[in-house]
């Protein structure tokens, strides 16, 4: 939205350039070298509004408490547990006293808003509007390590695996 400031949050300096170069956010935070509490702090000093979370954990964690009032979290995905481990939140209480509201959305129970989201997605693609990068393995042999380098954060953007 105008006006609004937009933060990545990437793992590594080349991830991190692209994200403030190439995609044209305000700022990010390389949560492998920088302090990240500190980083919000000053990327984002009157708080968070919005929080796109895919990944959970210790970036969660680091929000929770940098949160606006009545702040929205979506939550699409929490990689920091696809490995079978729990993610604990440590901030909780943040959700009510800053009366966050939090959702889960998985794309899967919004079929009937996939042609149109496709068309607009599509459209956004083609006229360079929406940007994108791809990690791309090469066979299906590959695809276990790729799945692993997605879990250690190895991949810079979405993670394909080419099938001859």
């Amino acid at each position: 939205l105008a006006g609004c400031r937009a933060v990545g949050i990437a793992g590594g300096k080349e991830k991190c350039s692209y994200v403030v170069v190439e995609l044209g956010f305000d700022a990010c935070i390389d949560y492998k070298s920088q302090d990240v509490n500190r980083a919000l702090k000053d990327a984002a000093p009157q708080g968070v509004d919005g929080y796109f979370e895919n990944v959970g954990g210790e970036i969660m964690n680091a929000v929770l408490p940098r949160m606006s009032t009545f702040g929205r979290i979506a939550l699409c995905g929490l990689i920091a547990g696809y490995g079978g481990q729990d993610i604990a939140i440590h901030n909780v209480r943040m959700l009510l006293v800053m009366r966050l509201k939090a959702q889960g959305f998985i794309v899967s129970e919004h079929m009937d808003a996939w042609p149109q989201a496709l068309a607009e997605l599509g459209q956004g693609v083609a006229t360079g509007r929406i940007k994108y990068r791809e990690s791309i393995a090469d066979g299906l042999a590959a695809a276990p390590e790729a799945f692993i380098g997605l879990l250690a954060g190895r991949n810079f953007g979405k993670q394909l695996v080419k099938l001859a």
